[in-house]
């Protein structure tokens, strides 16, 4: 590691630990938010709307069914990337249903799992 005087400093194992935990840690939030990141855009350019009002919807699905953003935003996803297969992209409101019941497809083994995404009653975005 590069020193503040221009030169290489020891890292010792612990550091080394440290620093390889941290890395894992950002690349998994960073993974687990691109789910979310994705359906907000799938949401902006099927509805119409902005980041904010596809991360409030998002949100507002996670909180009214009790399921995880993150699982929630793969499963929708998931949905309207098969809707939309054929190429051309449907109507709003063929997506409307996949939205709305996405949380009954969630896989409850995957729910169960340990996991630190963010909460359905969690509002950051």
């Amino acid at each position: 590691m590069l020193g503040t005087h221009g030169y290489y400093a020891d890292v010792t194992p612990l550091q080394q630990e440290c620093q390889d935990q941290v890395t894992a840690a950002v690349t998994v939030i960073a993974e687990r938010r691109a789910d979310i990141e994705r359906t907000k855009g799938m949401l902006m350019l099927i509805y119409g709307m902005d980041d904010a009002a596809a991360f409030e919807l998002l949100k507002w699905r996670s909180q009214e069914t009790n399921v995880k953003l993150r699982l929630l935003a793969a499963q929708v996803a998931a949905d309207f990337l098969a809707l939309s297969a054929s190429g051309s992209l449907p109507p709003p409101y063929a997506y409307d249903k996949l939205l709305l019941t996405a949380h009954l497809r969630i896989n409850a083994d995957t729910e169960s799992g340990d996991d630190t995404g963010i909460q359905p009653s969690e509002g950051t975005g």
